[in-house]
């Protein structure tokens, strides 16, 4: 008996298995992967702009009126910011050394901008994501 060149089909069945194993393991990793680069982008986001509140309120004592604040130029001021009660009060002119950021960021989950509130407990002013959406970890994006 002469034997040809190939594969048996043995041979040829025990690669598709390996082949069809690496990609049951492989392919769930990209599928959620635009999900999971979104909720980072949101966290990283989330940390940048409250980073600059807080940059806001070392400088000038109080939290800033409105988000927009925070992208002021120097020579155009706010004229007021919130205390931790939510009250108004004046801004002196020399504690404002933004803008703070360049430009106001949008929530990469919902595409609109941030919202701007007031954590009724700890008195700090805050911004969360407009959507309401559940997290791959089943939380809500407005509660990050």
């Amino acid at each position: 008996m002469r034997r040809t060149k190939g594969f048996t089909l043995i041979e040829m069945l025990a690669v598709l298995v390996i082949l069809v194993t690496l990609a049951a393991i492989v392919i769930p990793r990209f599928i959620n992967a635009g999900t999971r680069s979104r909720e980072a982008a949101l966290r990283q986001t989330l940390a940048e702009v409250r980073n600059a509140i807080n940059i806001f309120r070392n400088d000038t004592g109080y939290y800033p009126q409105v988000i927009d604040d925070l992208i002021r130029p120097k020579t155009n001021p706010p004229t007021q910011g919130y205390d931790r009660w939510g009250q108004l009060q004046p801004i002196d002119p020399n504690d404002y050394h933004g803008p703070y950021l360049d430009k106001l960021p949008i929530c990469p989950i919902s595409k609109q901008p941030f919202q701007y509130y007031r954590n009724a407990q700890t008195g700090a002013w805050d911004v969360r994501s407009p959507s309401t959406a559940r997290a791959e970890d089943g939380t809500r994006y407005n509660t990050w």
